[in-house]
């Protein structure tokens, strides 16, 4: 290489990763009111208790934020982040927060093709006295660097990971509670059935400068999400976008929600690209009282489409008959909400 280009950063491939690896991630993150109003006008999320004066930051703020901080060790090659697992939130956060997050490798498998891989990574999102915010494990396909098999190819290893992150470790706390006033809501915790689907209605149809915007907003500056050149004049969505403009439709049926509390997993099923139009269904899977607490866990599977309004068919099939997610479907995020309790208003 020339000396004149030497010191620029190209971003780890699949073969510089080690299992057992840790990172610590750059660049400490403040993040204020400045992000708030980005991430509201962006997404148009109207939950009050991330919109008023008690200035507790959006959980998704926080995530994009720390995954953000993951992407210049981890995503600068990546073709695609593939899922989420055992992701919780582990206290509020308000702003003028700073974020650090560090990550270990965990899992390393080489696929078929020779040409990527898959890196299993914990995130532990940190705030500057040390306190753990956020945890989560996601895995991600990363280019490889050569043609020669990894010892990951013949010899794999994929973390287990748990498929429902257990009630007992969600915090409910009743100063949370939003102010029935404010949410404009009928429905409490009590109101939600096991099995039943709700259709958000809201529809919102992504363009350039919207989804490039946000995913800068948190300093994700994966390729594929810019590189016009690099992805054949179509830029690949960050998964995060739909994920956040999703959860904001979802606040039409679910406005007494004090905010996600932990995602048990997730699928970026199909691609998004600017010019796709996204709409929102939530599937109550089950719901969990959470004994005398003030708020209730409600399971919900949150499904993001492309091009498909469910409102016009809202018992569709999820799946086809191999089980796999049909192609409307952009995004699959089972999650526990946390919704206050009828009786404690």
């Amino acid at each position: 290489m020339s000396e004149n280009t030497a010191k620029g950063w190209q971003g780890n491939f699949f073969e510089d990763f080690e299992l057992g690896q840790t990172i610590a991630c750059p660049t400490p993150r403040r993040v204020g009111e400045g992000e708030t109003a980005a991430y509201i006008g962006l997404t148009g999320d109207r939950t009050p208790r991330f919109c008023n004066e008690d200035r507790v930051l959006h959980p998704l703020m926080l995530f994009h934020t720390s995954f953000g901080q993951t992407v210049r060790q981890i995503s600068l090659n990546a073709r695609a982040n593939l899922g989420y697992a055992d992701w919780v939130w582990r206290r509020p956060v308000r702003t003028a927060t700073v974020l650090h997050t560090n990550m270990e490798i965990i899992g390393l498998k080489e696929n078929s093709s020779g040409k990527t891989g898959v890196v299993y990574v914990k995130n532990r999102a940190r705030d500057v006295g040390g306190e753990l915010v956020c945890e989560y494990t996601r895995w991600v396909m990363i280019k490889k660097r050569g043609s020669a098999p990894t010892r990951w190819a013949s010899d794999p290893v994929v973390p287990e990971l748990p498929s429902v992150v257990d009630t007992s470790r969600l915090r409910v706390d009743r100063s949370d509670l939003p102010k029935a006033a404010h949410t404009g809501g009928q429905y409490y915790f009590e109101d939600y059935v096991p099995g039943e689907r709700v259709v958000h209605h809201d529809g919102q149809t992504v363009n350039p400068s919207d989804h490039m915007a946000f995913t800068r907003l948190f300093q994700n500056s994966a390729k594929i999400h810019f590189d016009a050149q690099l992805t054949e004049g179509k830029p690949l969505v960050y998964g995060g976008f739909p994920m956040s403009v999703g959860y904001a439709q979802a606040y039409n049926g679910f406005e007494n929600r004090l905010g996600l509390a932990a995602v048990n997993g997730g699928v970026h099923a199909n691609p998004v690209y600017a010019g796709d139009t996204l709409y929102s269904m939530t599937v109550v899977d089950s719901v969990d009282p959470l004994g005398a607490a003030p708020a209730g866990a409600v399971r919900c599977k949150l499904y993001v489409f492309k091009n498909f309004n469910p409102a016009t068919d809202p018992d569709i099939a999820l799946r086809d008959e191999k089980g796999k997610l049909i192609p409307s479907v952009a995004l699959e995020l089972d999650f526990w909400e946390l919704i206050t309790k009828r009786a404690a208003i």
